[in-house]
């Protein structure tokens, strides 16, 4: 097991030693005769999945397409079930949980491609998942602890990990290093979009992305529920919002999450603070530790530009009718003359010239 705890505010967070094992690059995973019916679903998301991407109306089509074609379907597919963990198929199939995510774990030193999974236990008491890919899971990792680097990186996921308690990150596929012929595996060809692939898979099967997106791809399938994740902590929060399609590409989809039912993503959306509406919300679904900052402020309803020129202009108006009928000597102007008439005397009296004795010589 990995497991990986950042305490908030914690300058260095800290992860559980264990181990480090060598993963072998030309293993891969054995595909069980019998599908349990996790896997069996997770097999029909992923055949949806190849079969919209080969679609020439499609927009991924002119970028996925022609790599699908050249490859049998059914072993792009098995090859893709061939990668991921074992470990991934019993927690779809237990009861989802913050410990259960951590029974995941997997070698988070490995250098080579694979698909990762960071779940956060937010202040909330609510837990979020984020999935992702790197080229060398072990320096990923290291910039997911690094406080620095998710400073200068701001994201969904990074903000989820300054508000939590705990997170744990584990390892779900596992890509064949490209060498030793292995790029004559069914994919292996352009191992980025197939990278991109396993991700999107993983996505879909944790419901990880938003919720319009999760309709694009799940409405059309029978027996999917397209709902997210529930767990013993309650519902499973996504923290993707970009499609790993779209992992690239300069230019991706935009996409609104300002309806969105979990105050997190709507904190970290929101660029000023929060209104009373807002609030409210926050404590209706049991948000605690609301920040300061973040509490409502009736007064600053009323701070515009054309309430604060009325403003200035009654401050201005009372401050004239106090002087009204007299003439107004400043504080500033007394007290500088009756401090120089005092220096004046004091010169005089012991600093001032003295007249010097006159002495005659006889």
């Amino acid at each position: 097991m990995a497991a990986v705890q950042v305490p908030n505010g914690s300058p260095s967070p800290r992860r559980a030693s264990h181990p480090h094992q060598q993963f072998p690059a030309s293993r891969m995973y054995d595909l069980q005769q019998e599908l349990s019916s996790v896997q069996l679903e997770a097999k029909q998301i992923l055949a949806h999945l190849v079969s919209k991407l080969k679609e020439t109306d499609s927009k991924y089509y002119g970028r996925y397409g022609k790599w699908i074609e050249r490859h049998p379907r059914q072993q792009l597919e098995e090859f893709c079930f061939r990668c991921v963990r074992p470990q991934v198929w019993a927690y779809l199939g237990g009861r989802c949980s913050l410990d259960a995510l951590k029974s995941i774990g997997g070698d988070l030193k490995f250098e080579g491609r694979s698909v990762y999974l960071d779940g956060v236990l937010g202040l909330d008491r609510r837990v979020r998942v984020y999935i992702g890919q790197a080229g060398s899971l072990r320096q990923r990792v290291a910039q997911h602890l690094n406080f620095r680097y998710r400073r200068d990186n701001p994201s969904l996921h990074y903000h989820a990990m300054q508000n939590s308690i705990y997170n744990t990150i584990g390892c779900l596929a596992i890509l064949p290093s490209s060498n030793l012929g292995n790029h004559t595996l069914p994919g292996m060809d352009c191992p980025d979009l197939l990278l991109n692939l396993l991700e999107m898979w993983m996505c879909l099967a944790f419901r990880t992305l938003p919720s319009q997106t999760l309709d694009v791809w799940l409405s059309e399938m029978e027996g999917v529920n397209k709902g997210r994740k529930e767990g013993k902590e309650g519902e499973i929060g996504g923290l993707n919002i970009a499609s790993p399609l779209d992992h690239g590409v300069k230019q991706t989809e935009w996409i609104d999450l300002s309806d969105s039912d979990d105050p997190l993503v709507l904190e970290y959306m929101s660029p000023t603070p929060w209104s009373k509406r807002d609030v409210e919300h926050r404590k209706q679904n049991g948000v605690r530790h609301v920040k300061k900052e973040d509490e409502y402020d009736e007064t600053k309803e009323h701070d515009t530009p054309a309430q604060r020129k009325k403003n200035y202009a009654e401050t201005a108006r009372r401050y004239m009718s106090k002087d009204e009928g007299g003439i107004h000597v400043p504080q500033w102007v007394a007290l500088g003359a009756l401090a120089v008439a005092l220096g004046l005397v004091l010169f005089n009296s012991r600093g001032g010239p003295q007249p010097q004795p006159r002495v005659r010589f006889r």
